[in-house]
């Protein structure tokens, strides 16, 4: 057994210097390394094959045709002209749809608006007004229009119109207790007239117990005959009309006979619905009611010989239970409406 001369020194002390200079050596020699990998990746150049080529462009050759362009030029031409200005329309003028050469109107006196019951004076020009000026005959030439036709509210159409209206005193009355002046039942009337077109024909017939009317015949709507029509509203729409010698009806049944005789399509009734008839019983004269269906049934008989299907409105002042009753079943029978004050 071998003791050691120097027992204060420890054990392996003389192996330590050997053993860090190794580690000094390895890191010295790693760091070398890198640093000689780094100076070799300095001078590394990465060399990239590549076998894209440059783009080239080629176009096919220009097919120029001079025809084709000037019809282009020529139609861009055309539509910048009519684009540039509006299109003008001739404006059409209709000198008259009757004949040139027709005589005017007959003159009437005036007649006193305060006299109600001046018939005769008030009855001048109703029957003859286009009988003198020879108008009838160039009626029948004249194609019917169909217009609407407004009248206290109502609104219908039709191409032949007529306005049935009892002026007797006791219907002008009762429209004025009502609140209804006759000056503004007469601008109904006129406001009717003149809505309708030139072509729809159009008549008035006034009745109380007789009846007549305005004009003579079935009139169209001209501008001439609006006028004429406006005239004769505010001179004579009033009164009594006259009762002729020898007439076989009275009251209503008189003033639908002589409507149903123009053959209207559209009628216009105004009256306070009174269904009375004149007559004569030893030597007085009464004025009896007619039940509403004997009324009915001659009604019925004139709209037949008429030969046309009709619509029939009413515009009815103070009328009592019975007289709207009737009046109802009236407008009811033949398609129309009641407007009651």
């Amino acid at each position: 057994m071998k003791l050691r001369s120097n027992p204060s020194q420890p054990v392996g002390r003389e192996n330590a210097p050997k053993s860090r200079r190794w580690k000094r050596d390895t890191l010295v020699y790693a760091l070398a390394v890198q640093a000689a990998l780094l100076a070799l990746t300095v001078f590394v150049i990465v060399v990239v094959p590549s076998d894209r080529t440059e783009p080239e462009f080629s176009a096919g050759r220009t097919v120029y045709l001079p025809q084709k362009e000037l019809e282009h030029r020529v139609a861009l031409s055309e539509f910048q002209n009519a684009a540039a200005q509006p299109l003008l329309l001739e404006k059409l003028v209709t000198a008259a749809l009757l004949p040139p050469d027709l005589p005017a109107l007959p003159t009437v006196a005036r007649v006193d608006e305060d006299r109600l019951d001046a018939a005769d004076a008030l009855a001048q020009d109703a029957q003859a007004l286009l009988a003198q000026s020879g108008l009838a005959g160039a009626v029948g030439g004249l194609r019917s229009a169909r217009s609407i036709a407004a009248f206290f509210g109502i609104e219908d159409s039709g191409e032949r119109v007529a306005i049935v209206v009892n002026t007797s005193v006791s219907v002008r009355n009762k429209a004025q207790r009502r609140g209804v002046e006759w000056s503004h039942l007469q601008s109904e009337v006129v406001r009717l007239v003149e809505g309708l077109q030139a072509g729809t024909q159009f008549c008035i017939v006034q009745f109380s117990q007789g009846a007549r009317t305005f004009p003579e015949h079935m009139a169209p709507a001209t501008a001439s005959n609006r006028a004429a029509t406006r005239a004769w509203i505010e001179r004579s729409l009033k009164g009594n009309p006259p009762v002729e010698p020898g007439q076989s009806w009275y009251g209503h049944e008189a003033a639908f006979e002589t409507a149903m005789r123009l053959q209207p399509d559209l009628v216009f009734l105004v009256t306070d619905g009174v269904l009375d008839r004149r007559e004569e019983r030893g030597g007085r004269i009464v004025y009896p009611l007619v039940p509403y269906e004997e009324f009915a049934a001659s009604l019925r008989a004139f709209a037949k010989q008429a030969g046309r299907t009709v619509r029939i409105h009413v515009v009815g002042f103070e009328m009592d239970g019975a007289t709207a009753a009737a009046m109802r079943r009236l407008a009811s029978d033949y398609g129309g409406q009641v407007r009651a004050f």
